[in-house]
């Protein structure tokens, strides 16, 4: 392996502006505008914090799933997937008098539901070790708790 720096890291940066109550995160080609750190409002029709995390971390390990699938000729022709966080001391979120714990994301269970002509157990075992490959896997898996399944459909 070589010691040249671009070769073992990749440098990405991005700017964020509050104003009027909403903070804007400008990548290369967007806006992603959060209006809150987390909505407790079921009927909420803007993104959260939270919103965005869990896109990141379904789609950031379904994006590797799939890229390691076609890297090794396997066709996933479908693929859908849930989450499921568990959200520790949310009253301190509130305010609410009491309670000051700190609030964090205690668990994340995730379950995969895929499609593909494939043998099942070759493609289980595959899908388990592509989760070596994932930024958001390996950042997080040590921080919180996570269970993440595969399941084959027919």
């Amino acid at each position: 392996m070589t010691n040249l720096y671009e070769s073992n890291n990749y440098d990405i940066s991005f700017r964020g502006i509050w104003t009027n109550h909403n903070f804007k995160l400008y990548t290369n080609n967007d806006i992603i505008p959060v209006t809150s750190d987390i909505s407790f409002d079921v009927n909420a029709d803007y993104r959260s914090s939270i919103n965005y995390f869990a896109a990141s971390i379904l789609g950031g390990i379904a994006h590797t799933v799939i890229t390691s699938c076609e890297r090794s000729n396997i066709e996933v022709e479908e693929l859908e997937g849930k989450i499921h966080l568990l959200l520790k001391n949310p009253l301190t979120l509130l305010n609410v008098k009491g309670y000051s714990d700190e609030p964090k994301i205690e668990k994340c269970e995730i379950t995969y539901y895929l499609y593909a002509d494939a043998d099942e157990d070759l493609l289980l075992k595959f899908c388990y070790l592509s989760l070596k490959n994932s930024f958001i896997y390996n950042t997080l898996k040590n921080v919180i708790n996570f269970e993440i399944k595969f399941i084959l459909i027919d």
